[in-house]
């Protein structure tokens, strides 16, 4: 009788985890899988994925302040309490960004989505502080659960790429007008399945399960480890010896400290991010043709996790080009993509969009697959040589790239205006 309660609290659990888990990649990808329908809404126009991206970078202060609070001056935070604040906001948040997303604010005879960007620095900050918590919070259960943590991410994944395509894009009709003597041509665009407010909704119900399904999870503590059930005060005083040990540990183990003129190689392979401006490389050719390549670099992410969970064998240690050579094919796709951009209004193929949109798609989804099979290979390699130290260095060298990225981007599309929009309606001689 209590083995079979026992498996059925193992199933209960194994459910909670997983419906918790849905909200990893709604915090990286709810917000960036909808660009391709708001972009055409926000004053900033094309250029909304740059501004995006910088304010995406920007809210990673919130995890350094995590890291500092937690490590420099030992004030471990409590790891349940944390999570259930950072889940509310985020519903709040979410919610926010369903009323207010429109919403613009004039600033220097200029209107900005100072709203849009705001609910959306504070869902990202809810992001990267999660992302400290989530993982070593399953730590509590069996070693299944982890896997159960991973099928809700790999569920959510799913369903957004699912809502994007059944949401689909807005089509752009030309209807001739007669004004006096002349014909004008007035964009006309199809209606949406649903309504961007209504995503921002249903991303916010989904946050608000993953918070149910913490809340019974931690108030219960059922399918928790032994130690895992009395205080946490107790729990974070241990802790606080168990680090000291650590790290006097991690010092007298010489061949496991991090040498950064061997290991930079791979560091510098790792500074693949792609500028933000693959909206200039593919709106020229439809909206479609961007959301659905946002759609498809999202099953990219999917298929690479399949792809070194196949090929476990193919590690750095028995093959230390492969990197990079999946860097330098990165870069050169980047370039590829980034020439592209720079020809808008006229990309090539233009006259042929649909052939020009899937090449242009797939270059940027190439990108971002080869890019996350190497950020998998060499997070494995660093943790296999340096442990955390290799880690830590390998998410340093991960969000400098991405800050660099984004600031270069930011600096080409707001500041010199190097890329030009295609407009609907309108006769380019291409």
């Amino acid at each position: 009788m209590s083995r079979f309660e026992g498996d059925n609290s193992t199933t209960i659990v194994f459910i909670l985890i997983t419906i918790f888990a849905l909200c990893q990649t709604i915090y990286f990808c709810g917000i960036d899988i909808e660009l391709p329908v708001i972009v055409h809404e926000l004053p900033e126009g094309w250029s909304l994925p740059a501004i995006f991206k910088i304010v995406r970078t920007t809210a990673i202060i919130s995890m350094i302040i995590l890291l500092l609070l937690r490590h420099i001056i030992n004030m471990h935070l409590y790891e349940t309490i944390s999570i259930i604040i950072i889940l509310s906001i985020s519903v709040v948040g979410f919610i926010c960004l369903a009323l207010t997303w429109n919403r613009t604010t004039l600033i220097d005879n200029k209107y900005h989505s100072i709203y849009f960007l705001f609910f959306t620095f504070v869902i990202y900050s809810c992001q990267y502080t999660g992302v400290l918590l989530f993982l070593p919070y399953i730590d509590r259960y069996k070693l299944v659960m982890i896997r159960a943590f991973f099928l809700g991410d790999a569920i959510s994944s799913g369903s957004l790429a699912g809502l994007a395509y059944f949401q689909d894009s807005p089509k752009s009709e030309c209807i001739p007008i007669v004004q006096g003597n002349q014909t004008i041509l007035i964009e006309k665009k199809s209606s949406l399945t649903f309504s961007i407010g209504t995503y921002f909704f249903i991303l916010s119900s989904m946050m608000l399960s993953s918070l149910i399904c913490f809340l019974i999870l931690s108030i219960t503590k059922i399918g928790q480890n032994k130690i895992n059930e009395n205080d946490e005060n107790k729990i974070l005083i241990e802790q606080d010896n168990q680090i000291e040990q650590t790290e006097n540990k991690e010092d007298s183990i010489n061949k496991r400290q991090f040498n950064l003129s061997n290991d930079i190689p791979y560091l510098f392979a790792m500074f693949w991010s792609c500028f933000t401006t693959y909206a200039y490389a593919l709106l020229p050719y439809s909206s479609d043709v961007y959301q659905k390549t946002i759609i498809a670099a999202e099953i990219a992410y999917v298929l690479a996790q399949v792809f070194c969970a196949i090929f476990s064998k193919l590690t750095v240690v028995k093959y230390p080009k492969l990197v990079h050579i999946f860097n330098l094919i990165s870069t050169i796709l980047i370039i590829w993509i980034f020439i592209i951009a720079k020809m808008s209004p006229c990309p090539p193929l233009i006259n042929n969009a649909l052939l020009g949109g899937i090449i242009s798609g797939l270059l940027y989804t190439i990108v971002n697959g080869l890019s996350h099979i190497n950020f998998i290979l060499l997070n494995v390699y660093f943790q296999e040589e340096s442990g955390k130290t290799g880690l830590f260095w390998s998410c340093v060298t991960l969000q400098s790239g991405m800050t660099i990225g984004a600031l270069i981007s930011f600096m080409l599309t707001v500041y010199f205006n190097i890329f030009k929009e295609r407009l609907a309606c309108v006769d380019y001689q291409c």
